[in-house]
């Protein structure tokens, strides 16, 4: 070491020749800073918003931004996604779909009534012509079946026609050709004030996300990017991945410090004052040591809450015993030295010599191990989300680290892999953290090993 350079001073020179434990560094300080301040910067979509009518879509996949429902008053805020208030000409293309469903009922395996746009209207009899005009049957689940390629007929009191079994109601959506037609709307202080289907003055109109072929805002085009593609409900996976960093993170950091502080503080009295008070409390740690530490958290969560500040607590309650026996066997071997033997002859007290004496020495070993103790943390709450145990912030509101976007790539990850990108991307993200912090623990334990020290 060079004459009158501190300690970690030389330690932090030392670190920087590793360039595999640098690389972690800088890692996990961009991870770290993406994940705190990604999710509030412009432009990145929010992670709960969710785009139904675009479905799973792969990396650098776009669709016209608007909601999955719309809708345009005259006189009215426009129900759009946010920021459009501030517009002032809107022009839509919407590819309009309509049809006519008609509802057949059967009882005593006769029909008895054919109901026209469900109930607006009933009829006697029912042609439907196979192969030219679009008629499809209506499933139970909502879904729409094949088109129907024969000619059928379904008349009051007749029997229902044998290509639809013994079913009591069948529900059949007439389809026609859909015509794409142009939406303006003109704002004023972000309100609808004039409307125009097509030129036609209009009053109202709704429209799903699904039927927008355009959108064009003060004469710009406005669609929505998504670097890493969207999950099964539409909604952005990078936003949702650096929000999921936000959680893993701050729940690997603030458990860490909760079992930093109570494992240094343990361990540093057991070993400063030894006898049957070590005894004793080493004891409790063996005993603690038999129990298993992730059954514990799991009832904690169970019977207590799944709040973030129940998990802060439980995973920080279960990784504080390995600390303490680090720093008890530390505080055994500096409490014998010379300088503590002068702190008492000088009439220091004993909780002086431990927190001003015995612990700013073990710091060393207590960084390394704190290294080590957050991606433990991070992979035991990943584990606890993957099992269906994700963090809630408030009733309802649940929290999704990057374990719970693992758990939900595997869901929807598709019987040949299809939708691969919805485990890729978080499973990414979260290795390369973990092993960034291992790389930097392994790093900080070479340069504060006191051998290498002397070597230098």
């Amino acid at each position: 070491m060079t004459k009158g350079v501190s300690p970690y001073l030389d330690a932090w020179r030392r670190l920087k020749k590793n360039r595999m434990a640098m690389v972690g560094l800088w890692v996990v300080v961009a991870m770290s800073v993406i994940s705190a301040v990604g999710p509030e910067m412009p432009g990145m979509p929010d992670p709960n918003v969710q785009f139904n009518f675009v479905g799973a879509q792969p990396a650098m996949s776009s669709h016209v931004y608007v909601q999955n429902k719309n809708s345009l008053t005259v006189g009215e805020k426009p129900q759009l996604p946010p920021g459009w208030e501030a517009k002032t000409e809107l022009a839509f293309g919407i590819n309009l779909e309509r049809y006519k469903e008609y509802r057949i009922v059967v009882r005593r395996k006769k029909i008895k009534q054919i109901v026209q746009n469900l109930g607006a209207r009933s009829v006697d009899v029912l042609k439907v012509t196979g192969g030219g005009d679009y008629f499809v049957e209506v499933l139970k689940d909502n879904s729409l079946g094949e088109p129907l390629a024969a000619d059928v007929v379904f008349t009051i009191k007749k029997k229902l026609p044998k290509v639809f079994g013994k079913q009591r109601v069948v529900i059949l959506r007439h389809v026609f050709p859909a015509t794409e037609q142009t939406v303006v709307a003109t704002l004023v202080d972000g309100k609808v004030s004039v409307l125009t289907v097509e030129g036609l003055p209009s009053k109202h109109l709704a429209f799903d996300g699904r039927d927008v072929v355009s959108a064009i805002a003060d004469g710009e085009s406005q669609t929505l990017r998504h670097i890493l593609g969207t999950d099964s409900s539409g909604r952005d996976l990078m936003s949702r991945v650096v929000s999921g960093g936000r959680i893993s993170l701050m729940v690997g950091l603030v458990a860490t410090l909760v079992s930093l502080l109570i494992g240094v503080v343990y361990g540093a009295v057991a070993g400063y004052y030894g006898g049957k008070i070590d005894a004793f409390l080493m004891a409790v740690v063996d005993v603690l040591y038999g129990i298993p530490y992730l059954f514990l958290v799991i009832l904690l969560m169970v019977f207590f809450s799944r709040s973030i500040l129940t998990l802060f607590i439980a995973l920080g309650a279960v990784q504080w015993l390995t600390m303490a026996r680090i720093v008890r066997g530390q505080i055994l071997s500096l409490k014998e030295k010379e300088f503590i033997e002068a702190a008492r002859m000088c009439g220091s007290s004993d909780l002086k010599i431990v927190f001003s004496h015995l612990i700013p020495n073990t710091l060393g070993v207590v960084i390394v191990y704190t290294t080590l103790t957050v991606p433990a943390v991070i992979l035991q709450e990943s584990f606890l989300a993957f099992l269906g145990l994700t963090v809630e912030w408030g009733p309802g509101e649940t929290l999704e680290s990057w374990g719970a976007l693992v758990n939900s790539g595997v869901k929807e990850l598709g019987d040949n892999g299809e939708r691969f990108w919805l485990l890729l991307w978080p499973s990414f993200a979260m290795a390369l953290t973990l092993f960034s912090l291992n790389f930097l623990g392994d790093g900080l334990r070479d340069a504060l090993d006191p051998q290498q020290r002397g070597r230098t």
